[in-house]
């Protein structure tokens, strides 16, 4: 393509979002590119050919009716106005765009913006990515105010988020040094509505029934669900009292398929595993310990209700009181069969050996004891944010005091329970594990009948229980002032403190389960439910029963403790408390006829006191004893974000700042499980004096804007890794003054009798290395190109980012000395194409993600990274709304989520090693809105 065909091109693009008309050879030219970096460096290359549009006040001065516009438009309208406007980067998304056609939460938006990404958990969009980060990296706001989490670390679960409550999301890209609670990746702001900003009176209602396309997987199961919600905004008392409130329910069938391999995937050598050591197998392959195929049911609920007042007596004074809470359910139930692969409970026997790539992916084995488990995961999380801000304006002065509180608390039950044949009974094996379709794993008998497949102590024996409890509370309060400059360089200054009180508590009770007089018993009719269907990987079905009735009528009572040495890392306190001072000033200053420069210059003073108490194991009185640690630290963090807005809606941006994310909250506990079996010592133990992540970063962007209608941008990022944690071990870490304690006797399984030096693992800070990366994007609405695309429009983003840094840690159950940053995805993108018009509405949205390393949940409930393969959802939204007559503001609605049915995938280093294949089926939902 010619310099003068772009020049040409642009120019027209420009002309037509002025109203004049797009020939078709320059649409030929827009398809011909085709692609969202195509698009973007054609306009960064050829920006000066705008000059001549400008040339033209003809074209440009056309007087145009006013043409109100609703809907997926409106909402992708409002973003860009937000994106435009902003001093910082950021990504926007409006009310419209979750509330016209609504996501099942507010992760399933997020995750479509541009180098933003999410992580699935049980099928659904949960912790969200920014710019190729871990989730942990980020921080996320509710008003302005940082929200507290359910789980053991920071980053919260956004599902937990109903987005017909949320009325705008700004994901801020580059901090400033009014935001407080910044992430070193990100900050995700959540915003609920303002009654009195809102301006006029609404109410909306909104039903929708939903079906899993994974119907029979027998036993409780079911695939139907709802949601529903209500909304109301209205003023009052002359527009002075403002009243928002809201209630959203989210009642959803939980479906899950899935076939799993043991960790670690090792090799077959007698001298890396002995026991476990196959002669039918060559030395070296790699093989697994154990394959398991499972069926997920059960229901999630979820409430979540809103309500926010708003007082302006008048134009001095506004005064906000928000409540947001949320209260969920998740009653999961799992059916399955699983055998172990090892040499136990005795020597296996292979054959039909399946070998790729060095790894055995497929066999029969004999002489194998498959258990039918049945599992019960209750979880009940709720999370309460409240907060009162006041706002007096007077003359030239603004002053604002913030106070708030939060809290975030989560409580599981989780019991594991089993059967198998009695009487020394085995069973023939065969499996096959592909790289990346649906794995099979066949048995030859059946595991239906209670009278032989029985409850007892089993070769796991008899199962085992959990109970996590987490209580996150944060009360914090901000005061700040604002002085209006009126001219100059800054358009106005702002002083301001904040103070954050953060107190975060995990228990984790567990126990062994055992059944009366350590005896098998057969289950009774009224305590069974129905085998479960693994027919989807080809194994027999498993004996589903009442885990609850089970437990009650054959087990002894439960007695969890958390005195036990490898339970003291479950059990901690973690405490914090900020103190944030800063200064920032806003500018607005026309540097010449062409180029204004706005943005801010800012810094904030942060001094962080941090300490935790725990429990060190004593192994000479095998009894934990509490202990408490922590340091004080501080940080200056200067930000400045420069925006140069040039002719024809041309904008650059320049942003530099140093920023932070503070360890994780299990890391900094002040426990140690000191043991010394075989006489040699170890541990493993948290540290509560690490510094956090630290960064300076730098931002360039380039964005071109089409009057409200359409933009594209380009922009570069890099952090600079000051500071960051990992997981070392000492392989001889000095344990003397332990080991002094411990009486040195051989004939006892435990003592330091062989030596003083063993192993220690913990988290500590290390230095160097960097991220950085691209992102490209583009909206553009049809009719800016031709009127025969008048209600057409679509987005797309791509996102390229690389790091230098390689760490420690452990993956897949095996230590590596260079593992990339967890939740680092290298290619992340995402695609929107929709149609509104005449009432109608579509929309499909696609996203992707490349491989990376998430953090998962092992099967003991704990933290685990693993390998993810890429993955591709799209998402399909569609309705009708009537547009006048009696049923004028009522919507009919279609939606269709993951519909490839896109499985979830991790492995185990090679992608031959599957460790976890599951799927989760296509959610489809069907109902009605209605607004006034």
């Amino acid at each position: 393509m010619s310099t003068l065909t772009v020049r040409s091109l642009v120019s027209q693009v420009l002309a037509r979002a002025a109203g004049a008309p797009l020939t078709a050879h320059g649409w030929s030219r827009v398809g011909a590119m085709g692609t969202v970096a195509g698009v973007a460096l054609a306009t960064l290359a050829f920006v000066p050919a705008t000059a001549d549009a400008q040339q033209k006040p003809a074209a440009s001065a056309a007087v145009l009716d006013e043409v109100v516009v609703t809907g997926i438009r409106h909402a992708v309208e409002s973003a860009i106005v937000t994106k435009r406007d902003s001093d910082n980067i950021v990504e926007a998304i409006s009310a419209e765009d979750i509330g016209k056609l609504p996501d099942t939460s507010i992760a399933e938006s997020i995750s479509r913006l541009p180098g933003l990404t999410s992580q699935r958990s049980d099928g659904r969009a949960s912790d969200i990515s920014i710019r190729g980060f871990d989730p942990q990296f980020a921080t996320t706001l509710m008003n302005n105010r940082q929200q507290v989490s359910t789980g053991d670390n920071r980053n919260i679960e956004y599902d937990q988020y109903p987005s017909e409550l949320i009325n705008k999301v700004v994901v801020y890209k580059t901090p400033d040094a009014t935001l407080i609670g910044q992430g070193l990746a990100g900050t995700v702001a959540l915003e609920t509505a303002r009654p009195l900003e809102y301006g006029r009176e609404a109410f909306a209602v909104n039903l929708r029934g939903q079906k899993n396309s994974d119907a029979d997987l027998g036993s409780t199961s079911k695939n139907n669900g709802y949601r529903a919600s209500v909304s109301y905004i209205g003023q009052f008392l002359d527009n002075t009292l403002g009243v928002t409130a809201g209630f959203a329910r989210l009642d959803s069938p939980i479906v899950g398929r899935e076939v799993g391999t043991y960790d670690p995937w090792h090799a077959n050598d007698p001298k890396v595993d002995g026991y476990n050591y196959h002669a039918d197998v060559p030395l070296g392959t790699y093989v697994t310990n154990g394959i398991k195929s499972l069926a997920s049911m059960g229901t999630n609920r979820r409430d979540g209700l809103l309500f926010t007042l708003e007082w302006k007596p008048n134009s001095n004074l506004t005064s906000i009181a928000d409540v947001y809470y949320t209260n969920a359910e998740e009653n999961n139930q799992r059916r399955s069969m699983e055998v172990n692969l090892g040499n136990y409970p005795a020597t296996k026997t292979y054959s039909n050996l399946n070998i790729q790539d060095n790894t055995l992916v497929g066999a029969t084995v004999g002489n194998t004891v498959p258990l039918a488990r049945n599992f019960s995961y209750v979880t009940k999380d709720q999370i309460l944010s409240t907060g009162w801000n006041n706002k007096w304006t007077q003359n030239d002065w603004s002053a604002m005091l913030d106070l708030s509180y939060q809290r975030a608390t989560r409580d599981q039950k989780d019991y594991e329970t089993q059967a198998q044949y009695t009487g020394g009974v085995t069973d023939t094996t065969t499996f096959y594990v592909p790289e990346s379709s649906q794995p099979s794993f066949h048995l030859q008998n059946l595991y239906t009948d209670p009278n032989v497949v029985k409850v007892g102590p089993t070769i796991y024996g008899a199962g085992y229980s959990r109970f996590p409890h987490v209580v996150d509370e944060m009360k914090s309060a901000r005061l700040e002032g604002t002085y209006n400059l009126g001219g100059g360089w800054f358009r106005d200054v702002t002083i301001g403190a904040n103070y954050d009180d953060r107190s975060k508590d995990k228990r984790q009770p567990e126990a062994g389960l055992s059944t009366v007089n350590n005896q098998y018993y057969v289950i009774p009719s009224n305590l069974l439910q129905g085998s479960a269907n693994l027919g989807f990987s080809g194994t027999p079905n498993p004996l589903a029963w009442d885990v609850g009735g089970v437990l009650n009528q054959f087990f002894n009572p439960v007695n969890a403790t958390t005195n036990a040495g490898y339970l003291v890392g479950k059990t901690w306190t973690v405490n914090e408390k900020v103190t944030t001072g800063y200064l920032n000033g806003d500018l607005n200053h026309q540097i010449s006829s062409d180029v204004t420069l706005k943005g801010n210059v800012g810094v904030q003073f942060v001094h962080t006191n941090q300490s935790s108490t725990s429990n060190l194991w004593v192994e000479a009185t095998n009894s934990p004893v509490p202990t408490t640690d922590g340091k004080s630290y501080n940080d200056v963090l200067p930000s400045m974000n420069l925006v140069f807005q040039l002719p024809s809606s041309q904008t650059v941006r320049f942003s530099a700042a140093r920023e932070l994310a503070r360890a994780r909250m299990d890391q900094l506990g002040a426990y140690s499980d000191f043991g010394s079996g075989n006489g040699i010592p170890g541990a493993s133990a948290g540290n509560p004096k690490l510094d956090p992540w630290r960064a300076n970063a730098l931002d360039l962007s380039y964005e071109k804007y089409f009057a409200n209608k359409a933009y594209v941008s380009a922009a570069v990022f890099y952090k600079n890794l000051t500071s960051y944690i990992y997981s070392i071990t000492d392989a001889s870490h000095d344990f003397s003054a332990q080991c002094s304690q411990i009486p040195k006797d051989p004939t006892k399984p435990s003592g330091c009798y062989q030596q003083n030096y063993g192993s220690l693992t913990v988290p500590a800070n290390g230095n160097g290395g960097n991220v950085k990366g691209v992102e490209l994007a583009v909206s553009l609405p049809g009719d800016l190109i031709s009127d025969a695309l008048n209600g057409f429009g679509a987005s797309a983003s791509i996102s390229e980012t690389d790091s230098s840094i390689g760490i420690p840690g452990q993956v897949s159950g095996l230590s590596s000395q260079a593992i990339t940053l967890p939740g680092l995805s290298k290619t992340v993108w995402s695609g929107m194409v929709y149609y509104e018009k005449y009432g109608f509405s579509a929309r499909v949205a696609t996203r992707y993600r490349s491989d990376y390393i998430g953090e998962i949940n092992d099967f003991a409930g704990d933290r685990a990274l693993e390998y993810v393969r890429h993955e591709m959802i799209t998402d399909l939204q569609t309705g009708y709304e009537f547009q006048s007559g009696p049923a004028k503001g009522l919507s009919i609605l279609l939606q269709v989520n993951n519909l490839s049915n896109t499985p979830f995938i991790d492995y185990a280093q090679d992608k031959r090693r599957v460790r976890d294949y599951e799927t989760f089926g296509r959610d489809v939902f069907f109902g009605f809105n209605y607004k006034r």
